[in-house]
């Protein structure tokens, strides 16, 4: 049949409406999973192919939506953008995915999707502001991850780093350091670095990194482990790894050298030796929601969520060890 198969003969094909089946592809409208299957299994079968262009004619919708990162270096922005992929199907949507980089470039990018590309944004660049992305994007629906105004998301990482510091003081440490993740906060200051700051004041350790990637914590591992911290929280997983991995390559005996707390309990964390003690994020969590945020701001007929706040959980593994086992001292 190939090209020759028009949507209404999916629709004969299955007794259904052709809007049904229009619905189930476009996302338009809110189709049961049952019914999606179906459709998407005779269009397999039947061989069916939108055509794209007149698609966009006469829904004026691409079906797309862009999503703009400033990397992919860092585990907990692949699994995140994994979960958007998932939760953005369900409304028969599918990604554009750009990665900027530098900020001026996620300006221009973001300048390029406002052209009819997409139906929508999705800004994850920390250094970019809600209104000026919203500018940038010309009338196209945009929201800004962690950001957006309606129905907003918020993550209490402070919350989480003063589980993680109760953590270790729990487990007798007194000298803990902190390296900050410089693009939490946006174009701020990391919220966990706020939180440590209000406990260690003036006398805390601070270790800052040029990036949030393994290579990066094995730049930091020497200054680190020449202090006289007894144990650090790390700004993410992968900063966390460079750390294990440089103090392994050397021989330092670990956890009990050092205990180690990493950020996002990305999927690294349970590959590292020894296994990486880490706050979680629960990804799916916060991808449904932010799906939802950004598919009312495409179509406002659908169902806008409520505020959600977001407390990071300590997942403890094998990377933390008691202070009395180090030397036989608290």
């Amino acid at each position: 049949m190939g090209n020759s198969v028009t949507i209404a003969d999916v629709a004969n094909h299955l007794g259904v409406s052709k809007s049904t089946v229009s619905h189930a592809l476009s996302g338009k409208r809110r189709i049961s999973s049952a019914v999606k299957r179906q459709v998407l299994e005779a269009v397999r079968e039947l061989g069916y192919r939108p055509n794209f262009a007149a698609r966009v004619m006469n829904t004026h919708r691409t079906g797309l939506v862009g999503v703009v990162v400033d990397s992919l270096n860092n585990p907990h922005t692949t699994a995140l953008l994994e979960e958007l992929g998932r939760e953005l199907a369900r409304y028969s949507m599918q990604m554009v995915l750009c990665s900027a980089g530098e900020v001026e470039n996620g300006r221009l990018l973001l300048s390029k999707f406002s052209n009819c590309m997409v139906d929508g944004i999705l800004n994850n660049l920390p250094g970019l502001a809600e209104g000026e992305a919203r500018e940038l994007a010309h009338g196209v629906p945009l929201i800004t991850y962690l950001r957006h105004r309606e129905a907003p998301l918020t993550i209490d990482f402070a919350a989480g780093t003063r589980q993680a510091l109760d953590y270790l003081a729990g487990l007798g440490h007194r000298r803990i350091a902190m390296i900050p993740a410089e693009r939490r906060g946006g174009a701020g200051e990391d919220p966990c670095l706020i939180a440590y700051r209000e406990q260690f004041g003036d006398s805390g350790l601070v270790f800052r990194t040029p990036a949030a990637t393994l290579q990066a914590g094995l730049e930091v591992a020497e200054a680190l482990f020449a202090s006289d911290a007894t144990a650090v929280l790390a700004g993410n997983d992968a900063v966390a790894s460079g750390l294990l991995q440089w103090a392994i390559a050397r021989n330092y005996p670990l956890p009990e050298r050092m205990s180690v707390i990493g950020h996002d309990d990305s999927p690294l964390a349970s590959l590292t030796f020894p296994s990486l003690t880490s706050l979680r994020l629960p990804i799916d969590v916060i991808a449904a929601h932010t799906v939802k945020v950004l598919m009312h701001a495409i179509d406002r007929e659908q169902p806008v969520p409520e505020p959600l706040t977001i407390v990071p959980e300590l997942i403890v593994r094998n990377s933390c060890a008691a202070r009395t086992q180090v030397g036989g001292k608290v």
